[in-house]
């Protein structure tokens, strides 16, 4: 019997921040239903990274949400 590795899709949503008081939970409550793996805030680089774990949803549509963010500037899109 082998053991089959399973491919995890995984989409990381980067932003540049302006304003951060309030930031996370304002993007987690955008962000429910989606399987958010990662979300953290680096206050150095003032940039907020999201990891959505799946397929089968709209990652512009995830984007435009952090979009209306108050303080979240130019979200990128990247996938494996």
């Amino acid at each position: 019997m082998s053991l089959l590795a399973v491919e995890r899709v995984l989409t990381v949503f980067t932003a540049q921040v302006a304003e951060v008081e309030g930031l996370l939970a304002r993007v987690a409550v955008l962000l429910n239903p989606y399987d958010v793996r990662e979300l953290t805030l680096s206050l150095d680089r003032g940039e907020l990274r999201v990891v959505v774990e799946g397929n089968g949803f709209d990652a512009g549509r995830v984007a435009a949400r952090l979009d209306r963010v108050i303080g979240v500037l130019d979200v990128t899109i990247s996938s494996n």
